[in-house]
C-alpha cells in the first residue's frame, strides 16, 4: 500500500465495470480480464443484462434426518414432493408418518412413466426391493430374470423402462408400458474397452443432420458413453451402436442432467455436454465444458467431495438456473442456463435437490426441505451479496489511487448498500451494509418474470450513486455490497460500476 504523501497525483479518469453478465470466472487470465467478467459473485444471480441479488430460502418440511435425495411424482397440474432419507421416504406434503418406512438407502434413481394402468414412479437403488407409486400407494416392483435389489439405476426409453444392474456391465429392459415382468439382459461388456462397471443410462436426443432422434446411451465408471439407437433391443434390424466415446470419471450414477435436447453429464473433467463428448477427444472437452469458466474452483471441488456429501445437480427451466450442491461449507455454484455465467450462493447447504410444480427444492443434512429463491433471507437468517469485478490495471500501468465508487442499480429496496474498493489482486474483508427494505409498492414475486410494465405501480427506481473509496496500487476492482433479511423478496440489480482514480507516480 503506498501513502497519499508519498505520492504525486494527475487528473483523474474513470474505469468502467460492466454489469458482471460473464459471471463469476476462476479461468483465464486475470491481468487481462474482461470487466463483464467478477472476481467475487456470492449470492448475486448473472443474467443476460445484469447481477441480480438472489431471494432467500425457507422451510418447506422439517424430515429431522439427513435428506439424500428429492423426486416428485406428477399427476395432472400437481405434483407431490418426495424425501428419501437413508431409511425412510416422505411425503413432504404429509409428515405424518413416512410414505415408505425401513428401507436401507435413500439414494433411489427414480424416473415416471404412463401405462395402461395409470402413471407410475419407480424407484431403485441396488440395495433394497424397488418400488413404484400411482399416487397413491408404494408397492415392491416385480422382475422376473433379475433380482430386483440389484437393480441400481433406472431410465425411460422409448416407451421402455430401462435398469443397471449393479458392479455389472449388464443393463435390463421391459416390454413397452410395462412396470414390471421378464427383464431381458443387454450385456455390454464387449462394447467397452477401458472395464469397469455400467453407472448410468439416459435417454438423449442426437441431432442427425435431418432431423432430430432420440438415442439411449450406457455410461461407464471409467468415462466411456456407448451410443445406441433404435427401439427395440431384441432386434438387430431396430437396435443398433452408433460409437462408443470417451469423456472423464462421472461423478455418480445421478451424475447428469437435461439441458434442452442435449444431456449434460458431470464428470471429473467438468460438466460436459453429451454433444461435445461425440465430436472431441476427452483432452479437447474440457473448453467445451459447461464449468470451463470456473475450472480452478471445479478442481477443488473434485478434491472435496465424498460419498457422504456427493456433488448433485438440477436444472430449473422455468428460471434458466441450474444449482449444482457442492461439499463445503453451506455453498452452491449456480449458473445461468441460457448464458452459462457463474455465481455462489453462500449459506445454503445443498445435499440434494428437485423442481416441484415449478419451484426449486433442495434438501439438507440437518433434515430440512428448502424452498429456493424464496422470501428476503434464509430462514430467518441475513445474506450479503457481493459483486467485485476482475481487476482492472484501467489503461495506465503506473500506482493508481482510487477515490470514488459509482454504481447504478435497479431497486425496490433503496440504496443500503456498501461500495469498496481493492488493489493488486486481492479481495479485502468488508463490513456488510445493513438491511434492504423493500417498498409495499413494488414487492418481488406479485408478478410474472419478465412482464414487468415501465411506469406501472410497481416500477422500480434506476439510481446512479457516488461514494467515497480508498485504493492504490497496479489494479483496481470496485466491490458491491448489500445484504437482505426481511420477509419479503427484495429487488436490487446491479446494472453498471465505475471507479474514479488518479494517476500517480512515486516521488
Amino acid at each position: 500500500m503506498f501513502s497519499r504523501a508519498a505520492i504525486k497525483t494527475r487528473p483523474h479518469s474513470d474505469q468502467v465495470f460492466k454489469a458482471p453478465t460473464r459471471g463469476w470466472v476462476q479461468s483465464g487470465n486475470i491481468v487481462s480480464a474482461p470487466t463483464d467478467q467478477a472476481e467475487v459473485l456470492d449470492n448475486i444471480f448473472p443474467t443476460a443484462q445484469s447481477g441480480r441479488l438472489r431471494g432467500g430460502c425457507s422451510v418447506h418440511a422439517d424430515i429431522g434426518d439427513p435428506i439424500v435425495r428429492l423426486f416428485a411424482y406428477s399427476s395432472g397440474p400437481s405434483e407431490v414432493l418426495f424425501a428419501a432419507t437413508a431409511t425412510d421416504i416422505w411425503d413432504t406434503s404429509s409428515l405424518g408418518a413416512a410414505a415408505l418406512a425401513s428401507q436401507t438407502s435413500g439414494d433411489w434413481s427414480v424416473t415416471q412413466i404412463v401405462t395402461a394402468g395409470g402413471s407410475f414412479l419407480v424407484g431403485v437403488n441396488g440395495v433394497d426391493t424397488g418400488w413404484t407409486f400411482n399416487g397413491s400407494t408404494f408397492s415392491a416392483l416385480s422382475l422376473t430374470g433379475i433380482a430386483e435389489e440389484d437393480v441400481s439405476q433406472i431410465w425411460l426409453y422409448k416407451e421402455r423402462l430401462f435398469f443397471i444392474e449393479k458392479g455389472t456391465m449388464s443393463a435390463w429392459y421391459l416390454p413397452v408400458k410395462s412396470i414390471g415382468g421378464t427383464a431381458v439382459e443387454i450385456p455390454l461388456g464387449s462394447v467397452f474397452r477401458r472395464g469397469g462397471s455400467l453407472l448410468f443410462g439416459a435417454t438423449w436426443s442426437l441431432d442427425t443432420g435431418s432431423n432430430i432422434a432420440d438415442a439411449c446411451i450406457f455410461v461407464t465408471t471409467n468415462g466411456e458413453i456407448a451410443v445406441y439407437q433404435g427401439n427395440d433391443p431384441s432386434s438387430s434390424s431396430t437396435w443398433a451402436l452408433s460409437g462408443v466415446y470417451d469423456i472423464g470419471k462421472p461423478i455418480d450414477k445421478h451424475a447428469f442432467f437435461k439441458a434442452g435436447g442435449d444431456l449434460a453429464i458431470m464428470t471429473s473433467d467438468g460438466i460436459v455436454p453429451v454433444s461435445a463428448a461425440l465430436r472431441k477427444d476427452r483432452a479437447a472437452l474440457q473448453a467445451d465444458a459447461i464449468t470451463f469458466p470456473i475450472e480452478d474452483a471445479w478442481a477443488n471441488v473434485i478434491a472435496q467431495r465424498t460419498t457422504e456429501y456427493p456433488i448433485t445437480a438440477t436444472l430449473w427451466q422455468s428460471q434458466t438456473m441450474l444449482l449444482v450442491g457442492v461439499p463445503g461449507k453451506n455453498i452452491a455454484y449456480v449458473a445461468n442456463a441460457r448464458t452459462g455465467a457463474w455465481c455462489r450462493y453462500t449459506g445454503w447447504d445443498v445435499r440434494c435437490s428437485a423442481v416441484a410444480d415449478d419451484q426449486l427444492y433442495f434438501g439438507t443434512n440437518d433434515g430440512l426441505v428448502m424452498k429456493a429463491e424464496s422470501g428476503g433471507n434464509d430462514n430467518g437468517v441475513a445474506y450479503t451479496g457481493a459483486y467485485v469485478p476482475k481487476f482492472s490495471q484501467c489503461g495506465y500501468a503506473g500506482i493508481k489511487v482510487a477515490n470514488h465508487g459509482i454504481v447504478t442499480i435497479r431497486s425496490n429496496s433503496g440504496n443500503n448498500f456498501v461500495l469498496s474498493a481493492h488493489s493488486d489482486y486481492q479481495v479485502g474483508a468488508v463490513t456488510p451494509s445493513s438491511a434492504l427494505v423493500s417498498t409495499d409498492s413494488s414487492v418481488w414475486g406479485t408478478g410474472v418474470w419478465g412482464t414487468f410494465i415501465w411506469g406501472g405501480s410497481n416500477s422500480l427506481d434506476v439510481s446512479t450513486i457516488a461514494r467515497t473509496v480508498s485504493a492504490e496500487g497496479y489494479s483496481l476492482s470496485l466491490g458491491v455490497y448489500v445484504t437482505s433479511n426481511q420477509t419479503i423478496r427484495p429487488f436490487f440489480e446491479i446494472l453498471a460500476t465505475r471507479l474514479r482514480f488518479e494517476n500517480a507516480t512515486a516521488i
